[in-house]
């Protein structure tokens, strides 16, 4: 499939012959690129699913599409892998890049040294999501993870699964010792890393520590290395 077609998010069930309304956030996009009535788009919304349409109407003001194709379903892709990642000045980008790696869910942790301690407001809740959107559109990826905040203790206590592990240099189990797992449950330090008094509580909750070798990478790389390491890993 030519990824030279814009796609377009969709919050809604997708039907096939059925007339869609886009907001003004969707469509600017289409105007700038100088899209016309009767080009093909292509829409998918947060449940995976994806169509091809085509344009009916568009003008400054409003943009209609016309469902055409038949219903896709993107498979989930295994392992899913959550990561727990402490807020850091760079999260958008971090946000960007692991969306396109195929991340299931990412949630912002406030950790003793993060420098951010306040809860993210509504309004950048709203912004990381539209990053989310915007590297889901362009990645071709049409699985959107979840995002939530909240503390390193909280998402301890949520985890659901067994295989939970955290970042931590100089740890001696090593990133290889983790193939063929179906969920894997992440998280990742800011700056400074995690306090000894959050490790030791890691550990007492089940929380394995493992380590990425001898590679200093910075901090805001962390999650892609890790990401992509994890997929070829489980390939």
């Amino acid at each position: 499939k030519s990824m030279r077609i814009p796609r377009i998010f969709l919050d809604q069930e997708l039907t096939k012959n059925k007339t869609y309304k886009l907001d003004k956030d969707s469509f600017h996009h289409l105007l700038v690129i100088k899209k016309r009535e009767g080009d093909k788009i292509e829409v998918f919304n947060s449940k995976g699913q994806f169509l091809e349409a085509s344009i009916s109407l568009i003008n400054k003001k409003t943009c209609e599409i016309f469902s055409i194709g038949e219903i896709k379903i993107q498979e989930k892709s295994f392992p899913k892998i959550s990561l727990g990642i402490s807020e850091i000045k760079n999260f958008e980008k971090i946000l960007n890049e692991v969306t396109q790696l195929g991340v299931h869910r990412v949630d912002c942790l406030s950790s003793e040294r993060c420098k951010f301690l306040k809860k993210p407001s509504e309004k950048k809740m709203e912004r990381w999501k539209k990053v989310i959107i915007g590297a889901c559109e362009q990645s071709g990826n049409n699985l959107m993870p979840q995002i939530n905040h909240m503390t390193l203790d909280e998402w301890q206590e949520e985890i659901p699964s067994k295989n939970k592990f955290f970042l931590h240099p100089g740890e001696n189990k090593s990133i290889e010792s983790l193939s063929k797992l179906n969920e894997i449950y992440f998280s990742i330090g800011p700056e400074g890393g995690f306090s000894p008094k959050e490790i030791d509580k890691m550990k007492s909750n089940g929380l394995e520590g493992i380590s990425l070798g001898e590679l200093v990478i910075k901090t805001e790389t962390v999650p892609t290395v890790l990401l992509s390491m994890l997929r070829i890993l489980n390939k």
